[in-house]
Parts: structure tokens; sequence; C-alpha cells
């Protein structure tokens, strides 16, 4: 199989000797027609890959296994017709196919073979002839009818009539089912709010004896908790009179300390003021000499210059 492929596909022009021999193949052992079956997958995925030549010859090998029966026509359900999944080359594909099959077997053996009422072979179909959504049908139509296979639509042309009735009826039946979810939700809401009332009544009495005891605990602990209350504050009161008795003492102390402390900072502070005098007087002296140098500089060099000209 894998080495039939690529010969059938080489060729300038298909030749029936090799879809007998593929058809022998598939009719010898199931093995080989579950094999061919599985290429037409994985054609159909590559299909963009092939030439034109190439993707024609391969198109008519597996028309022929299809028309002749050796191959099941359960690989048509790999199909999807319609304008998101397929590419140029597919569609190229699908019509080669389409034609080479009307023209094996003709248009009208075609139509029953599509049109059947079998439901398994309904599956098999559903995506090559969608009825599920008006657009893909009508991408289906307009399909065959352009590559001269316009009998296969008509199936497809009834079902776009009576698509409102459908839609409607399918509406009409939804809303029914939910009236009727809503009516059940209703009774077992009201058979819960008997319940709930019954069982209400049973606890009111409960509760209104633990409430008392509730009381009476709650007045007890009040009690408690007020004669704790005045007892510790009664104990932070004493605490804090200690404390400032301690430190009563301390006061006394740092007053007396208290004249020795300002006398040294006075004499810091003169010390400090000492000092600042001193350094501006350096300073002072020091920007006198500098003065002092600069002047005699400059009578250096005026007598210098003094000189020199006169001895010219």
């Amino acid at each position: 199989m894998f080495v039939l492929l690529p010969f059938v596909s080489l060729k300038r022009t298909f030749l029936r000797y090799y879809g007998l021999i593929a058809g022998r193949f598939c009719l010898l052992h199931p093995r080989w027609k579950a094999a061919f079956e599985e290429s037409f997958s994985i054609q159909y995925e590559s299909i963009h890959r092939l030439e034109t030549n190439k993707l024609r010859n391969v198109a008519k090998l597996f028309a022929h296994l299809l028309h002749t029966d050796s191959l099941p026509w359960s690989c048509l359900s790999v199909i999807h017709l319609n304008e998101d999944e397929t590419t140029s080359s597919s569609r190229i594909f699908l019509k080669i196919l389409v034609q080479e099959m009307a023209g094996a077997m003709g248009i009208d053996a075609l139509v029953k073979r599509f049109e059947t009422k079998d439901a398994d072979a309904m599956q098999w179909y559903t995506e090559l002839l969608p009825r599920n959504d008006p657009r893909k049908t009508r991408y289906a139509i307009n399909f065959f009818t352009s590559i001269g296979l316009g009998p296969l639509t008509d199936g497809l042309r009834e079902h776009l009539k009576n698509a409102p009735k459908l839609i409607m009826m399918q509406a009409q039946a939804e809303s029914a089912k939910r009236a009727q979810e809503v009516d059940q939700s209703d009774d077992s809401s009201s058979a819960s709010s008997v319940s709930s009332s019954s069982s209400s009544t049973m606890d009111s009495s409960t509760l209104s004896s633990s409430d008392t005891s509730r009381s009476s605990i709650s007045s007890d602990y009040s009690n408690s908790s007020r004669n704790s209350y005045t007892s510790y504050s009664s104990n932070e009161s004493s605490i804090s009179y200690r404390r400032r008795r301690r430190r009563l003492p301390n006061v006394s102390s740092s007053a007396s300390i208290s004249p020795s402390s300002q006398s040294s900072r006075l004499s810091y502070k003169s010390i400090s003021n000492d000092g600042r005098l001193r350094k501006k007087r350096k300073s002072s002296m020091e920007m006198e000499s500098r003065r002092k140098r600069r002047k005699s500089k400059d009578r250096k060099k005026r007598s210098l210059s003094h000189s020199s000209s006169s001895s010219h």
C-alpha cells in the first residue's frame, strides 16, 4: 500500500491497473482494507502538499476503490464540507472523487447511496452533506451544483425549505420541557415549605427554653465580670501610688544636682567662645601677612621693570 500510492501519484495519468491491484488487496484480507482506510484519512489531511497531477491520480484511485465497494464508505466521514474546514486542494480532491464515482456508478445510483435511510450510513455523510447548520447546507448545495452534480442536493434543498418549521417545533418542545421543569420545581418548593413550617413550630419551644437558660448564664457572668473589674481597678490604683512614691526621691536628687550641671554648661560655653576668638585672631594675622607679601612682590616687579627700561 505504501509502495502503491507513490507509483500512482508519479504517473502522468491514472492507470486502472493500479486500482484493480488495490481493490484485490482490500478483498484479500481485512488488514489491507483497514490500511487503505487509514491512508485515505492521511492523504485527505495532507492533500494540500500534493501537486495537481498527483492529487488527481490519488483521488481517482480512491474513487475506484469506493465505487467497486472494495473500500467501505465510512471513510467519507473524514470529509467536512464547509467554508471553514476546507481548502482549495481539498475541494479539488472532493470534486474529482465524486465526479469519478458518479461517472462509474451513474448519478441515480450515487444519489440512492447518499440518500439512504440506514442510520449507520447516514452518520457517515453528516459532514459531507451537512444538515445541522443552514450556512453549511447552503455551502454544500452551491459546491455540488457548481461541479455539475445538482441532483445530490435535492434532499438538502428540501431540508432548507422545512428548516424554519423544524426550528419552530424544536423551540416549542424545549419550551414545554422548561414549563414542566418549572412546575416540578414549584411542587417541590411548596412541599419543602410545609415541612419547614412544621419543623419551625417544633423548634420554637426548644429555643424559648434555651433563651431563658442563656439569660441566667449571662446575668451571672456580668456580675462576676463587674466584681473582677472592681478588684482589678483597686489593684491598679495601689500599684500606681507605690510607683509615684518611689519616684519622689529621684526628683529631689535631680533638683540637687542641677546647679552643678548649670555651672559646667556655662564653663563649657565660655571655653568655646575663647577658642572661636583665638581662631578669628589667627585668621586675621594670616591675612595681613599675605597682604604684606603680595605688596613686597609687587614692588620688586616694578623695580625690575624700571631697571630694564632704563638700560634700553
